[in-house]
């Protein structure tokens, strides 16, 4: 059954949209089969019942049309968890079927004509803004049935879309983006701050600092059990690119270009998911290159995908038990990867671990050592800042060299980026004559004195509130509907696979 659904994924979407048919290439793994040791296999229990594999599938299998037809932030919104896709993909089957569950609860079941009405409005169905029998019935007769799918489907798709729609609308209605909350954020980033600044470089304090044979060994005693090799793997990976000519076409022309690279890969894919082995084999039959990687670490990845992160996340999920990847659309193709081999991490000996302990004693000593004289700085600045002395004075007469830095904002800091990353890294809301706590970072740290000040444009604030507020009040209200679907399956259940702890 799960084969024939892999192979219905290569022609839905053609007649709608290049970009669904690649998504088409994501559904299904073999994998998925072995959840639960079969479509009868319980999965877990949500609200007090059992789960099993076949109520994930039939989810599953929608998420096509529900990417074909539009509900993208239904599919974002209710997918919380997992790295994989597969993993992604239960998670927003579980998430589903809660939505259903409390959509029956709160009785905002859609009824059949409003499921009517939702489908012929949708933009598939159109023609001149109206809804268009013909084109219902042409995408019905000619995409959806030769695929395996219904009208029935169609129907329960829209169905699961209102009802998310109206869950998710009262969530929303009960959380949103307080405007004290976005005038705030909005002056932290534009108010122009005058800084008073004491650097202090690592690499200054690292310089003096010995290290000798003891603290090495004592170093390694403590943690040789965390002390160890990254995992190496070897991946081979067959491309489905653009010519050079093509990828400089406008993207609405390299789309059409596109199709046939996605369908290829599909094929490809297809072929190598059940057997593996045959990896090489049948990327011989169908007169595709090969390419082997050496072996390499997550953060030093092959030349072969270095530019490519994707690619990177790709290899560290595949495992010997699935070692094909799925479809991996790049910027300009497609990639399957099949995993060759992992050199799994182990200890480091003494010797192999003694570069990376002296990196890690010198660290830990200049940053105690930077700590240690922030510290007593600071005291005898706000020492003297109590008899009425200002900041830059105080650190002068401790000894201290004071930077002024023209007066910037954080959204606009000019030649003082530098200082506004770290205040932003450190999350720190700056107020008048006030010393922040020591803002640090792998150069060194910061004592940062606020000097001054300037109010922001409230007409400026205005104009922004117009053009940025509704868009930054969608992301809060998004943030609000997965914090409750967090919430809702502490309560409901989970599937074992991610535990019982949060999202």
């Amino acid at each position: 059954m799960l084969d024939s659904i892999r192979k219905r994924q290569r022609t839905l979407l053609t007649l709608i949209t290049i970009i669904v048919i690649v998504a088409f290439a994501w559904i299904y793994n073999p994998a998925t089969m072995r959840r639960g040791e079969g479509p009868g296999g319980a999965i877990g229990k949500l609200n007090g019942r059992t789960i099993i594999v076949a109520d994930i599938q039939k989810i599953e299998r929608n998420i096509q049309l529900a990417s074909a037809f539009g509900m993208q932030d239904m599919i974002r919104d209710l997918t919380t968890a997992g790295r994989t896709r597969d993993d992604q993909f239960l998670s927003f089957a579980w998430n589903m079927l809660l939505v259903r569950d409390v959509a029956k609860s709160l009785e905002i079941e859609p009824a059949s004509e409003q499921i009517a009405q939702a489908e012929k409005a949708l933009p598939q169905f159109q023609t001149n803004n109206q809804f268009d029998p013909a084109k219902y019935q042409q995408v019905l007769d000619t995409v959806l049935k030769p695929n395996g799918f219904s009208a029935a489907d169609l129907d329960n798709v829209v169905a699961d879309y209102l009802r998310y729609t109206g869950v998710a609308d009262l969530v929303k209605g009960s959380s949103p983006l307080p405007e004290a909350m976005f005038k705030e954020q909005y002056d932290l980033a534009n108010q122009k701050l005058s800084l008073a600044i004491v650097r202090f470089n690592r690499a200054d304090f690292e310089s003096t600092i010995q290290v000798t044979d003891d603290d090495i060994q004592k170093y390694y005693n403590q943690r040789k059990g965390t002390l160890l090799s990254p995992e190496r793997r070897t991946v081979e990976m067959v491309s489905f690119e653009l010519t050079e000519d093509q990828k400089k076409l406008p993207n609405n022309q390299k789309i059409a270009v596109m199709k046939p690279l996605a369908q290829q890969a599909d094929s490809f894919a297809q072929a190598v998911l059940q057997n593996p082995g045959n990896f090489d084999q049948v990327a011989k039959e169908k007169g595709l290159n090969v390419v082997r990687t050496d072996s390499f670490t997550f953060d030093k990845p092959d030349k072969t995908i270095a530019g490519d992160a994707a690619l990177v996340r790709q290899v560290f999920n595949l495992s010997k038990e699935n070692p094909v990847s799925d479809v991996i659309e790049g910027p300009d193709g497609f990639s399957v990867m099949k995993l060759v081999d992992i050199d799994a991490s182990r200890p480091l000996t003494l010797a192999e671990a003694k570069d990376q302990i002296i990196t890690a004693i010198k660290e830990q000593k200049a940053q105690a050592a930077i700590q240690a004289k922030a510290n007593e700085l600071r005291g005898k600045v706000d020492a003297d800042m109590k008899k009425g002395v200002g900041f830059v004075q105080a650190a002068e007469s401790a000894g201290a060299k004071v930077e002024t830095p023209e007066p910037f904002a954080l959204a606009d800091p000019g030649k003082s980026a530098d200082i506004a990353q770290l205040i932003a890294a450190n999350g720190a809301n700056p107020e008048p004559n006030e010393t922040l706590k020591l803002l640090e970072d792998k150069g060194g740290a910061m004592l940062v004195h606020v000097l001054k000040i300037e109010p922001v444009d409230q007409q400026k604030y205005e104009e922004y509130k117009k053009t940025e507020f509704a868009a930054q009040n969608a992301g809060y209200e998004r943030i609000a509907v997965r914090e409750w679907l967090r919430v809702e399956l502490q309560k409901a259940g989970r599937p074992p696979i991610f535990g019982q702890g949060a999202s």
